[in-house]
């Protein structure tokens, strides 16, 4: 190897490890926390991280939109969690639902807006099992301590009735368990508790696994309605989504995606209007035939008259023309005195001639229409 390479390597060597201990000594690396938005998904499923958690203990999950009483009828499973809002409420669907927690089922009863404190059939429903409910405006203050309840409702239990109730910081009962024969209820406002922003809390935790994983809670013994299938069936049957929106628009800005929906848009009103509008000019490709010279077109004309002898209907046109101009400029009214005044513009014989024949009804062949043509032109002309 050259010396000069060998020094040059040598040198480069050396810069390195400068480089490499300065870094070392006057740079600090320190982990740095990145946020990480949620993804669509769970934006679009609050209980994403819930679903995932039953699913991963071996519990069946299925999610309706919205149900009545033929959906919960023949639901094969043990546990429901009925959101409000969403299900359609009969007396019928009542009683079913206080028969079917009697027989073993588990109801997970959601208050998710003002508009059920209006229903009859929900009122009725927590009267069945003693349960009462009331708004109050609670203030919202954080507290690590307590899961993340909805505070716009609070429930009162009658004495007589089996129930676990659970209390905010303020002690104002915001969940309540009552059993009712074999199986039981549960009631609450909005369970924020639940959705993915709050769950991995470890109160939010320990209540959700309380509620649907704990033999003492979640699952408990079979009952009667199970008979028949051996087993209650362990599995979840959530009756849940955002809330309501009315229309078509409303679906799509809740269920969608608004870039997609809005590129489409764009594409379809370029393509509308790029096959609606057409292309002004002269078509690609395509060369403008010339039109054919003046001289072309009478001749053409006059054959046409020839053929149907009608070149005296053409030179009347030119005459008329011409006795329009002489009585503007004030020449003989007569017809004596008209073939007089022509005489005088005229300056051959033979043209004296023609228009005479002409004049007087001759016929002419299509040789003399021609020179007859030119001789009221150059009158024309002259007038």
């Amino acid at each position: 190897m050259n010396r000069n390479y060998r020094i040059g390597f040598a040198v480069s060597i050396a810069l390195l490890a400068l480089l490499a201990l300065a870094a070392w000594t006057l740079f600090e690396t320190y982990p740095r926390t990145r946020y990480l938005p949620p993804s669509r998904e769970a934006r679009a499923n609050e209980y994403l991280a819930l679903d995932r958690w039953l699913g991963d203990e071996g519990i069946g999950v299925r999610t309706e939109a919205q149900g009545d009483l033929n959906m919960i009828s023949r639901a094969k499973e043990g546990h429901i969690f009925i959101q409000a809002s969403l299900f359609r409420w009969t007396l019928d669907a009542v009683e079913y639902l206080v028969n079917w927690v009697e027989e073993g089922g588990t109801l997970f009863l959601v208050l998710d807006t003002y508009g059920e404190l209006d229903s009859y059939e929900v009122l009725y429903l927590l009267e069945k099992f003693g349960i009462t409910v009331e708004v109050v405006f609670s203030p919202y203050y954080e507290d690590p301590d307590f899961p993340d309840y909805d505070r716009r409702f609070f429930f009162d239990v009658s004495a007589d009735v089996e129930a676990l109730s659970l209390k905010d910081r303020s002690g104002a009962v915001t969940l309540v368990q009552a059993k009712r024969g074999r199986g039981k209820i549960i009631v609450s406002g909005e369970p924020h508790f639940l959705k993915f922003p709050f769950i991995g809390n470890a109160p939010n935790a320990r209540l959700a696994w309380a509620l649907f994983g704990h033999d003492g809670w979640g699952l408990g013994p079979p009952g009667a309605a199970a008979i028949d299938r051996g087993v209650m069936e362990k599995n979840w049957l959530f009756i849940r989504g955002a809330a309501r929106a009315r229309g078509l628009l409303g679906d799509l800005f809740r269920q969608g995606n608004l870039p997609v929906l809005l590129v489409s848009l764009l594409v379809l009103i370029v393509i509308g209007f790029w096959a609606a509008i057409p292309i002004f000019g002269l078509i690609r490709g395509e060369t403008e035939k010339p039109g054919k010279p003046l001289r072309e077109r009478f001749v053409a004309e006059a054959l046409f008259l020839k053929k149907y002898g009608g070149l005296d209907l053409y030179l009347g046109f030119y005459m008329k023309e011409i006795r329009r101009r002489l009585s503007r400029i004030g020449g003989p009214g007569g017809e004596a005195d008209f073939q007089k005044r022509i005489t005088e513009i005229l300056a051959k014989p033979e043209e004296e001639y023609l228009l005479a024949i002409f004049l007087h009804g001759g016929r002419i062949n299509y040789r003399d229409f021609t020179r007859l043509q030119k001789t009221m032109i150059n009158i024309l002309e002259k007038l």
